[in-house]
This record gives structure tokens, sequence and C-alpha cells, in this order.
């Protein structure tokens, strides 16, 4: 690859879901600076386009085949090289897309023939040379509501080395994946050039599929944070920073100058939804006890996804520190997590929990407050039994040990790499564990029965909810009696005259005034 190349061929290439089901955002990087980043976009296979490519007849018609559509570029802190996003829009649901990203020349020499753009600067003959700006064509598939199933794959903890080439490998393989789910800790690096590799890395997973993450506690480690969410744009619940300025004095200068601070909203969390199943991502680093911004905006998730079970009957949460864990890797199951929102999901009947943090793999019975709720040895369970929480760690780290003690509550564990399969049906959802050789790990099956809500445990949740001014009312009028009211009652002795008045006068004798 010539220095040219280094610059402008487009590397780490991925998909990610928008807000908005017709959308799909494309995000890749080059390290050197590009005028405007653009997608071509084909609907249809991709041999429809090499195969054009390779015809020397092609015309300027050939374009009324394409949507070219032209995106944005950033930088930030400590990148060496430029983050570019283009938006996809109007996509028509389960239909086969292909597409090329790049820049420069717009009229593309592979599609249309050499008409633009030949330069022969010191008799170097440079046809092709706006080719190197473009990469490969690549196909994705849109979602579809109609369709009889869906199959996604998830997985956490990755990072650079390890088995994480092998894991990737494996899921790209698998045809049947139309979405890539990480559950955390994608890179473990601290380093830009660190996250180049991770990029390099799952580009022929994520490139042909929408890849959604949720952060770690390495992703949110200063040095890594930037990358996480400039790279991997998700559709974050609040998207606006809020401005802080602040106006700092500079010495021998009588005019100050003005530093101005960003600071976003807590908002490493979203939602979306991809046929029939809810997904809820969390963020465990964000605060989420009871009364916190992403608390609220989960309730609120909840409501809104089981009024609208008939059409996604799943519900699925994605959060990276795991309420159930048998590991030594972080000393086992996250209480803290587990003591907030468990019950939240009890009320809401979330089906499946998916987690990493710990370098593993790990399926609960359904279980609540570390009580088994319904074991099965076949592997075969009702919607209505509870929740199932699933440890996934799988992907490519090194392995975490576990207790010497399993867990009542633990149907399995391994210390293996690999990911973890869904197959969602409307009446069921098969889970199936596949460690990267393709050997099965674990098998388990749930079938639908619509659960209602229990509006006895709703309230609970409403309780919790209530606004503040129900809580602190009781702790201003017992202030108040205290500061103000019992004074001034001590003041005009009204305590003693409330007393006198309650205990009956004695009777006295006309004899005794003899």
């Amino acid at each position: 690859m010539n220095e040219k190349q280094k610059l402008y061929s487009p590397r780490e290439i991925h998909l990610a879901l928008t807000d908005k089901d017709d959308e799909m955002v494309v995000t890749w990087i080059t390290k050197g600076r590009i005028n405007h980043p653009i997608v071509y976009l084909f609907k249809g296979d991709c041999s429809v386009v090499t195969s054009n490519s390779n015809n020397n007849n092609n015309n300027n018609n050939d374009y009324d085949s394409f949507n070219i559509s032209i995106g944005k570029s950033i930088v930030y802190n400590g990148l060496e090289g430029y983050v570019h996003s283009v938006k996809l829009n109007n996509l028509e649901f389960g239909k086969t897309y292909c597409y090329s990203v790049g820049s420069g020349n717009i009229y593309r020499s592979d599609i249309k023939g050499l008409v633009e753009q030949q330069t022969n600067n010191n008799n170097n003959n440079d046809d092709y040379d706006d080719l190197i700006r473009w990469s490969k064509w690549i196909h994705f598939k849109t979602k579809s509501n109609e369709i009889d199933h869906v199959t996604f794959g998830a997985f956490a903890d990755s990072g650079t080395w390890g088995d994480v080439h092998e894991v990737v490998a494996a899921m790209s393989k698998d045809e049947s994946l139309s979405l890539a789910i990480h559950g955390g800790d994608l890179s473990y690096g601290l380093k830009e050039d660190v996250w180049d590799k991770f990029g390099d890395i799952i580009e022929p997973l994520a490139s042909r599929m929408p890849f959604m993450v949720i952060p770690g506690n390495w992703d949110v480690k200063e040095g890594a944070l930037q990358p996480f969410v400039n790279r991997y744009p998700m559709p974050l619940v609040y998207k606006q920073p809020t401005i802080e300025q602040k106006r700092l004095s500079v010495p021998s200068s009588t005019s100050p100058s003005q530093h101005i601070t960003l600071q976003t909203n807590p908002n490493l969390y979203y939602s979306f939804r991809y046929t029939h199943v809810y997904f809820i991502m969390l963020s465990s680093y964000d605060p989420y006890t009871i009364g916190s911004q992403q608390y609220k905006w989960l309730v609120s998730e909840l409501e809104l996804a089981n009024s609208m079970r008939q059409k996604y009957p799943w519900l699925i949460v994605i959060a990276h520190s795991p309420m159930y864990s048998s590991s030594t890797g972080h000393g086992g199951s996250d209480t803290s997590v587990r003591t907030q929102l468990e019950w939240l999901y009890d009320v809401y009947n979330v089906n499946l929990v998916f987690s990493g943090h710990d370098h593993g793999y790990e399926r609960t019975h359904p279980v609540l407050a570390e009580r088994v709720l319904k074991k099965n040895h076949n592997s075969q369970y009702k919607s209505k039994d509870g929740t199932i929480h699933i440890l996934g760690g799988t992907g490519g780290a090194t392995a975490d040990p576990w207790f010497n003690e399993q867990p009542n509550w633990s149907a399995i564990r391994e210390s293996t790499s690999g990911y973890t399969k869904f197959i969602a049906h409307k009446q069921t959802l098969q889970v199936t564990y596949l460690r990267m050789n393709g050997t099965l790990g674990d098998h388990f099956q749930i079938t639908n029965e619509y659960p209602t809500l229990d509006s006895v445990k709703l309230s609970k949740v409403n309780n919790n909810n209530s606004t503040p001014s129900e809580h602190t009312g009781v702790f201003l009028l017992f202030f108040a009696l205290i500061v103000f009211i019992f004074p001034i009652c001590a003041y005009y002795k009204l305590p003693h005259l409330i007393f006198s008045s309650l205990i009956p006068k004695p009777m006295i004798s006309n004899k005794s005034m003899v």
C-alpha cells in the first residue's frame, strides 16, 4: 500500500441503526482529510455492481440505479485522522443493498469509465487514482417485521489480542445473522492505534450488518470514551450537549478570556426495535439508581415495550455489568445493579438480560433475588417463568476463573470464546451458545405466552417514581414543627395551658375555710 492509499483508503467500516426504521448510518476512518464522505448505494446483490464494473460499455445511464449520499466528517482530540459518517435514508424493509464508501470524484471510474479526473502529473498515469479512495462493494440486508424470524448474535469483552479474530471470523461466516450486538469493552484501548486495530478486526462483521454497542468499564476510561462515542455513533436518547461558559482571569490583561466546556448529558443508553424483539441498551456507568435520569427513562421504555408486546413479544436488556455471575473476574455478581433494577425486570416481564464484564459464558435459570423460579433440565422455558441472565463475555479476551462452588441459580458455565446466537420467532426465542470452533456450548428455548402486568407490582413502581414533593412535604412539615411551631408554643406557655386545662381542678371544701 503506497502513501496515498494509507491516507485516503477507507478502513474500519461499520453500520449502525438510527432512531428511524428506514435509516442506517455508515461510519469509517481515513488518516487523510477528504472533501466529502460519500456512499454509493445500490438495491440488489453486489454481483450486479461488480459485473457492471467489468463491462467496458458502461454509460451515464448506469447512475440511474444508484443512490449517492453525502455525509459529514469529524475530528476529536487525540485522533490522527478523520471519522466519516453518512446516513442512508428511505431504505425498504427486508431488502438487500450493496454499498461502497469513499470520497473524491463523485463519478466513479469503476462504474462510468474513465471520463473524469485523469491526471498525468510528472508523467505518472493515475487513471485510477480516484479508486484508492473507495472501499470494495459490501452488502447488507434491512430488517423486516413481516418475516417469520430474525437471527442475531451477541458477544462482549473483545480486545485486540487472544481469540477475537476467531470469534469475529465465526460470526462473519454465519450468513443467518442480520444484527450483531456488543455488550461492552470493545478494544480495551486507551490509545487511538488500539481502536484502529479493533476497527480493522471487526470490519468484516460490522460492515455487513448493524453493529450495536454499549459501553463497558474500559470504554468509559480516559483515553477510551472519545473514540468509543465518536467512532461508534449510536441512537442515544439525549443528543444535544449543554454548554457551560466560564470566565478565567488572565494575568497582565484587563480583558478576561473565555473558556467553554462542553458537558453532555449522561446518555450512553438507548433502545431499538428489530423484528419481534424490543432491545433496551443500558449503561452500567451512567447513574441508574431510583430517581436518576437513566432509571426514569428505563421505566418509560419498559412500559412502552409492554404496550407493544403483540408486535415485539421479546424484551431483551443488554448491560455490561452482570447481575448474576459466579466468575472471580470482578468478584461475582454486581449486587448494586441487581438491587436497583432486578425487581423492575420482574414487574415488566423482561425475558432475558445479556451482560459481559466477566470473561466466560454462564447462563442462569429463571431467577429473582437469587431464588430459582423454574428449573428445567430440558432447557425448555415459558415466558412467564421469569428472567434468564446470560453472561456473554466470550468475545476473545482471556478467560477469568470461576468460584469453586457453582450457585444454585447457575444452569451452565464454561471458559471458552464464542458468541451467543438468538433466533426470534413470535412464539419462540431459541438461544444457542456457539464456541468459536463451531461446537455447541449451550442451548435453550423460551415459549411466548404474552404475560400480563401485575397491578400490585406496578404500584411499587409508581410509588418509587412519585414526585419529590410527595416525600419532601412530610419532611418540611416536620421541620416546621421543630423550628417554628414548637418554640412559639413554648414562648407563650401553650403546652402548660393545654396540660392544665386537661387536668380537673381539685374540689375545695367549705370546711377548710373555717
